[in-house]
């Protein structure tokens, strides 16, 4: 932003200062020099490929690279260190280019290689490797802010849903090593250069991880923000309020930079083989505003804008090797009306025979279980002369219950319980209790720390008994919980202390503080149904046996007031409700309403099928069918639309049959309603079809809904236009122009950065003047260079670098102690960084040193909540601003918004979780064993250990204080070789060297 004060007029001191110097005769600073011409920046000339240096230490050098370090060496009074060892190169190979260390056979293999290229040969075979797509994947995935979808609840607000489609085409695209240049036009206009190829349509991903529901000039900003950064080291967005105060970049090129992605919206396509987009889809970029206007904001401020002249779309102008040439894209139909494609059509047939199906089988399901029901959910034993108890808590007749825990406080008419926290607090019936019983609990619910749960447990072990019963521990029980994050009504069991939460006997519910509730519980035999206020919630089979028993009150981490116990012997005659959830007259019902819906099933089947027939007519050469198959179709909708009306009224006749004295009206008017619309449905499809009448299209896609004009509902309804501006391509082609001077030396700048941990600019995402010039401006031409001339291939220059006798140098500082006083930051490349390793290499070599990684490549991230049990390499973890894994958190995990250089950071919380954490504490054990299964003596043990854990040969101090230790902690009480291996390796994941390339 500007600074506070700019623009304002001068003052009269200041004034009268100027007038001064100009009588004076306005006289310059002695030795003044005009500033520099801007375009003359090292980054901003055309790219040449430089001329190599001739040097000294030619024996050194391997490739051109290696001549222009050895320049900086010679001129800085610097000698390179020594190659690294062979081990350790092969490590930092296997690090770098796949993200996982080598296995022992691939170490030994190595080292018994005696063929002078046995390097190259390895390099090869890693950039051949499926898994340096995963690995460099995740390093593009930093650059370009990969995000999955994030929002509030279950609303999406920022990003997009299956983004992982966008993942898996950049890991395909760099295994296929598809020319950068190539991918850059595709993720900013796929769908314009490939607009019915939903395999490059994925590309777009980059434009719709920019989404944002309610705020376009926010997404914007970020579009053009990080296409300059990402794409071109512009920071552009410095000139969105002024003139850009380093780089010739005024504030107009800015907003002709937007004005290219102004029409832009998203939409998410269809996928083969499932039609609920909300399960999947392709979330894409299209042009849906075709006339959408830009205008500059005054200062910046997005309620100035200037709307005396719209923006055009352009380029920056201080760049003159090409305008930027846009060309309206007219796209194929299939593109435009996405619900004529094949696949599609294909998905609504196979979704609607499923469902006939499904129909078909729940029909079938419900006829069988009515026929058998009788007999399970109804008593053909006597009634139970138990007499009822109904305890009004007048007094606490300790005679009849047994209180357990703090914080109970009687006064007459109710009991309270006044404590919460995580613990029970019970009150104990030592009263006789019939096996089959109907139990109400009337209580009301005043607060609590989190959980706020009251129930009842039965077939509770009772002391006083004489007949044998439950173990201590083991009991059922129901409860009601206030839970915000999950409050329910609860079946559940324990044994011997140890409790289990039944899906199936779940119920969501929500409790008001301070509201009175009845909790029912009926049971009989294994049978438990569930009532609250009366409404039936729960039907579920305790998987115990059924034994004598009381029953017991409870509270967990509750304060409540309780203030009425019935209990009594269950009625034989009750009718329960099965855990299917009906009566016997409900299961009726349930069979009348399940064929109702086959027929419904049955006529969507065939309104899909006819309309699909005429969507292909009308796509056919042969339009003679076009209007017949129309008609027919446009019937089978009508014939639809009668069944599902039909099926309505009987729907709200059942209502009405059990609706009660308080809601018979509101049936009433249901079941009006319904008859009103069958009504409608029968008359409409006895009427004639017009020559207007059409059927209904399918749908290929959906509109990521926007919220620009009103937070509170969605933007009307942006449709998908059969042209596109062309503006993305026009610019997605000028960017990868050869002539650019930017494009190619970002990109290699950015391998280089990922391959050392340092770039060769300092700034990847700035190559302006406002960033320090390279030390080596000359690498990033000559790579630069090379890309472009060797087909964008980035594998190539991966070759470059990493064959490089810069790349292969020690880091050690060993006999090269005076460089470290000449350059003790090392930026003239005499040695190797030690690199810290990122969290995702961090994580996948762990888990396969154990054996446990699931090397499966692709599909859908995997949630955060099943991340600590997955054992899926951690790029396919879902990642977004809302959502990241905190043990990827812990060691440097890519930032969401911005990630143009990962951090490195040594901090105490990643010590904790390397000795701590159940994945490293699990893989150690399986380590230890895979080493263990070749190598049985300890010596060979641990020489195997160094070498594959930490990718080194211990020396004989190593050696002996790990033998040492084995023999100590062999010798502990409880103590054996295999945990006294699995200690040791478990230290050894916790040495630096794990976590550092060398």
């Amino acid at each position: 932003m500007p600074p506070l004060h700019e623009g304002e007029p001068l003052n009269k001191d200041e004034v009268t200062l100027l007038r001064r110097w100009i009588d004076s005769g306005a006289a310059a600073p002695e030795n003044e020099q005009p500033e520099r011409d801007p375009l003359d920046h090292w980054s901003f000339r055309p790219i040449e490929r430089p001329n190599v240096p001739h040097v000294n230490n030619q024996s050194w050098v391997r490739n051109p690279i290696d001549s222009w370090i050895a320049q900086g060496h010679e001129r800085q009074g610097l000698f390179p260190q020594q190659e690294a060892s062979r081990i350790v190169l092969l490590r930092r190979l296997y690090l770098d280019l796949i993200g996982l260390p080598p296995t022992a056979e691939e170490i030994a293999a190595a080292e018994a290689d005696q063929s002078s290229d046995w390097y190259e040969k390895v390099v090869d075979r890693l950039l051949s490797d499926p898994r340096h797509g995963e690995r460099w994947g995740r390093h593009w995935m930093d650059v370009w802010r990969y995000s999955d979808w994030w929002g509030l609840n279950a609303q999406l607000r920022n990003s997009q849903r299956h983004m992982w489609h966008w993942r898996d085409w950049i890991v395909e695209s760099l295994n296929e090593d598809r020319p950068y240049d190539e991918m850059v036009r595709m993720m900013l206009a796929a769908d314009e250069l490939a607009p019915n190829n939903p395999q490059e349509l994925r590309a777009t991903g980059f434009l719709a991880r920019n989404y944002f529901i309610f705020n376009r000039d926010q997404w914007m900003d970020e579009v053009v923000t990080h296409v300059s950064k990402g794409f071109l080291g512009l920071t552009m967005t410095c000139s969105k309020c002024h003139d850009h105060k380093f780089d010739p970049l005024p504030q107009e090129d800015y907003y002709q930079m937007r004005a290219i992605f102004e029409p832009y919206h998203v939409r998410t396509d269809m996928v083969q083989g499932e039609t609920n987009l909300t399960q999947d889809g392709i979330p894409r970029a299209f042009d849906g505003v075709l006339d959408a206007p830009t205008y500059l904001y005054v200062r910046g401020n997005e309620a100035q804008p200037d709307k005396s002249h719209t923006i055009s779309p352009g380029v920056p102008g201080m760049f003159d090797f090409a305008e930027l040439d846009v060309q309206q894209v007219s796209l194929p139909e299939k593109a435009w009306q996405p619900g004529q494609r094949e696949w599609v059509l294909n998905n609504y047939l196979s979704t609607a025979q499923q469902r006939l199906e499904i129909a078909k089988a729940r029909r079938d399901e419900i006829a069988d279980r009515l026929q058998s029901s009788n007999s399970s959910i109804a008593s053909a034993g006597p009634a139970s002369n138990y007499s009822p108890l109904v305890e009004s808590f007048d007094t606490l007749d300790l005679s009849l219950w047994e209180v357990s825990g703090d914080g109970w406080r009687h006064t007459p008419g109710k009991l309270q319980q006044t404590l919460d926290g995580k613990k029970r607090y019970e009150l104990t019936f030592t009263g006789p209790t019939p096996q089959d019983f109907d139990a109400s609990l009337r209580f009301s619910l005043e607060g609590g720390s989190t959980y706020r749960s009251v129930g009842l447990d039965f077939d509770v072990a009772n002391n006083k008994s004489k007949v044998v019963g439950n173990e201590p521990g083991t009991f059922s029980y129901v409860y009601l919980s206030g839970w915000q994050r999950d409050s329910k009504v609860q079946g559940a069991f324990s044994q011997q202390g140890n409790s289990q939460y039944p899906a199936e006997a779940r119920k969501p519910f929500s409790p008001e503080l301070g509201r009175e509730y009845t909790l029912n519980v009926k049971v009989r035999g294994t049978l438990i149904n569930v009532f609250v206020n009366g409404e039936h919630l729960v039907a579920w089979h305790t998987p115990l046996p059924r034994k004598p028993g009381t029953i017991r009150l409870m509270t967990f981490d509750a304060l409540a007031t309780i203030d009425e116990f019935k209990l009594t012997s269950l009625d034989p005659a009750y009718p329960m409700i099965s855990p299917q959830g009906q009566s016997p007259q409900g299961m009726e019902d349930e069979l009348q309403l399940a064929e109702a819906d086959l027929r419904v099933a049955q006529a969507e089947f065939d309104s899909v099928s006819l309309r699909v027939l005429a969507t292909r007519a009308q796509n056919s050469a042969d339009a003679s069918h076009v209007r017949t198959d129309a008609r027919k179709a446009i019937k089978a909708e009508r014939r639809l639309a009668v069944e599902k009306a039909t099926r309505d009224v009987l729907k709200a006749e059942q209502h009405f049959a059990n609706s009660s004295e308080k809601t018979r009206g509101a049936s009433q008017k249901e079941l009006d309603e319904a008859k009103n619309k069958l009504d409608a449905a029968r008359k409409r499809l006895k009427s004639e079809i017009a020559a207007e009448d059409i059927f209904t299209p399918f749908v290929g896609a959906r509109w990521s809904a926007t919220r620009f004009q009103n937070t509170g509902k969605d933007d009307p309804q942006i449709s998908f236009p059969s042209k596109s501006t062309g503006r993305r391509s026009a610019l997605a082609r000028w960017i990868t122009d050869r002539r650019n001077p930017l494009t190619a030396r970002v990109a290699v700048n950015h391998l280089w950065n990922r391959h050392f941990a340092t770039p060769l600019a300092p700034a990847p995402f700035d190559l302006g003047r406002n960033s320090p010039e390279p030390v080596h401006p000359e690498i990033i031409d000559w790579l630069a260079t090379e890309l472009m001339e060797n087909g964008w291939s980035m594998k190539h220059v991966h070759r470059q670098i990493v064959t490089s006798a810069t790349y292969r140098m020690s880091s050690s500082v060993k006999q090269r102690e005076a460089n470290e006083l000449i350059d003790p930051d090392n930026r003239y490349w005499w040695r190797r960084n030690p690199i810290r390793l990122e969290s995702q290499a961090v994580r996948d070599s762990i888990l396969y040193l154990a054996g446990t990684l699931d090397e499966t490549q692709g599909g859908p991230s995997v949630p955060t909540d099943q991340q600590a049990q997955s054992k899926r390499r951690s790029l396919y973890f879902f990642h977004s601003n809302n959502e990241r894994n905190l043990f990827l958190l812990t060691f440097d995990e890519a930032e969401v918004t911005e990630c143009y250089l990962r951090e490195q950071s040594v901090v105490p919380q990643q010590a904790l979780a390397m000795t701590n954490s159940d994945l490293v504490l699990g893989s150690a054990e399986s380590i230890s064993g895979r080493i263990s299964e070749v190598n049985h003596g300890d010596e060979d043990f641990i020489r195997a250990a160094f070498k594959t854990i930490l990718g080194i040969h211990p020396d004989e101090e190593e050696l002996s204080a790990s033998q040492a230790a084995l023999e100590a902690w062999a010798q502990l009480e409880n103590g054996s070789t295999a945990d006294a291996r699995s200690n040791l390796v478990w230290i050894l994941l916790n040495h630096n060297d794990f976590v550092t390339v060398r």
